[in-house]
């Protein structure tokens, strides 16, 4: 296992279990505190609190996109004549699940090394009571690998207006650091000033990833495309100047509210698109500032939101939001453009036009003030009461057919009209379904340690993540 030669650099990985410093190894990244172990799939750092059970779905996403797109092409006839589909019909759709199964066989042949990883991992024994955050599915990403690496007008506008804002911020960018959050496919990446030290994406959808690192080291990747959006049923995707590799780019895998950068270590953060689509993206702002070293710059890129959003990042309200998390707005501009415009290539896609806002804010030393802390102590914790956020609901999904699995959804709106769908297991399920508003933690950890046993402390400390990711909210029990 090739092991980035970036990760025995400066220390600024803490692990995300005990925020212990983490020391890299021959398997990835390791704390020598608690013994977690963060590997390399891909070239890509884990940096997930679950790293197998993260690898786990990325791999059975793709496997299962596959499986289905096949049952599907196999029933075509029968759907085609039950609908009384003419033959051109069922070629196009025969032509676009082609299509999909060769999109997932690509992806999976670039994730062969996660299937190693997870190997090497023991299939994450001791994993248990997870919540699982992941990207989007790797196939609502497709459309970005073809912005960002086919030389659209609009990728190449927006590395425009962000380095024009890093290089306002960031005159002399020698020995500085930049984080891209939520990096999708990576295009943006690579237009990043050769003169910063470090220069780093992370996302959580590991395919779109895979791809991206293949293409910042310089190598092509083909990808089918259903015949309807290209004659040649394929395109090539490489950078614009294929020759002129970026491995000096750092590609990971990390969740943008919970990433494992020790405190202060990143100079400039650039977001595109994220805010808006944040439940909360107050959480978003407490990460950066926390990982924002004095004086750091945060870049955001995107559109506003609608009128009725709880939050909305236009020239207005932007400056608002950013002064309450700590930061002091140098920068504000707005720009008329498009999203996903494809059509160059591809002259029967449509896209949408829309305004979007670039904010450069620098952090002030004063961060926000919030209204209650992010966990109860260690104390308390056992005798407060954990309530759901309004809306809660446990939603289970059953595949049938030969392959009979169960995926569980937690989904509640903390925020109203922000809807948020969360993936957890079987043991957080069970102790969700005991969440009433009315029994205590500790309680709740009796009732667990009989059916089957589960130790007391265990589910304690369950609690503790679930508040401290957003998933309860909780009373004091004399209220």
């Amino acid at each position: 296992m090739v092991i980035p030669e970036e990760l025995r650099k400066e220390r600024i990985w803490l692990c995300l279990h005990c925020r212990g410093p983490l020391t890299s190894d021959a398997f990835g990244l390791r704390c020598p505190a608690c013994g977690k172990q963060y590997p390399v799939a891909a070239g890509i750092p884990i940096l997930v609190r679950e790293p197998a059970g993260y690898l786990r779905s990325q791999l059975v996403q793709l496997t299962r996109a596959s499986r289905d797109a096949r049952q599907r092409r196999d029933m075509l006839d029968i759907i085609g004549r039950d609908a009384g589909l003419p033959k051109i019909s069922l070629d196009r759709h025969r032509d676009v699940l082609d299509a999909d199964i060769a999109q997932a066989e690509t992806f999976l042949g670039l994730l062969e090394p996660a299937a190693a990883a997870l190997k090497a991992l023991a299939g994450g024994a001791g994993e248990s009571l997870g919540v699982q955050h992941s990207g989007w599915a790797f196939d609502t990403l497709i459309p970005y690998l073809l912005r960002d690496w086919t030389n659209t007008s609009e990728l190449e506008t927006a590395k425009s207006r962000i380095g024009a804002a890093l290089k306002h911020a960031f005159p002399d960018p020698s020995g500085k650091s930049v984080a891209f959050a939520g990096c999708g496919a990576g295009g943006l990446l690579a237009g990043i000033s050769p003169d910063f030290e470090r220069v780093l994406g992370f996302d959580l959808t590991l395919p779109i990833l895979a791809a991206a690192r293949q293409l910042l080291d310089g190598n092509s990747l083909d990808l089918a495309l259903p015949h309807a959006m290209n004659k040649q049923g394929r395109i090539s995707l490489r950078k614009a100047d294929p020759v002129s590799a970026d491995s000096r780019v750092e590609v990971l895998a990390m969740d943008a509210l919970d990433t494992a950068f020790a405190d202060g270590s990143i100079d400039c953060v650039i977001t595109v698109f994220l805010t808006d689509l944040m439940p909360d993206p107050r959480r978003l702002a407490d990460e950066i500032y926390r990982i924002l070293s004095g004086n750091g710059v945060w870049i955001n890129y995107g559109p506003s939101g609608n009128l009725k959003a709880l939050w909305r990042f236009d020239q207005t309200e932007s400056p608002a939001f950013f002064e309450a998390a700590g930061f002091s707005v140098v920068r504000t501009e707005a720009y008329r453009t498009t999203n996903l415009d494809v059509s160059l290539n591809y002259p029967s896609v449509s896209f949408r036009n829309l305004m979007c806002y670039l904010t450069a804010a620098r952090k002030t030393g004063h961060g926000r003030e919030k209204t209650r802390v992010a966990t109860p102590s260690a104390a308390v914790l056992p005798q407060i009461v954990p309530q759901h956020f309004p809306g809660a609901t446990l939603i289970e999904r059953q595949s049938l057919g030969a392959e009979q699995k169960r995926t569980i959804f937690l989904r509640h709106e903390r925020f109203p009209g922000r809807e948020e769908s969360v993936k957890i297991d079987n043991d957080a399920a069970r102790i969700m379904a005991l969440v009433d508003g009315k029994r205590t933690v500790r309680q709740i950890a009796n009732v667990l340690s009989q059916m089957p046993p589960r130790p007391v402390e265990e589910t304690i400390r369950a609690f503790a993540r679930y508040f401290d990711q957003g998933l309860l909210s909780w009373r004091d029990p004399g209220r």
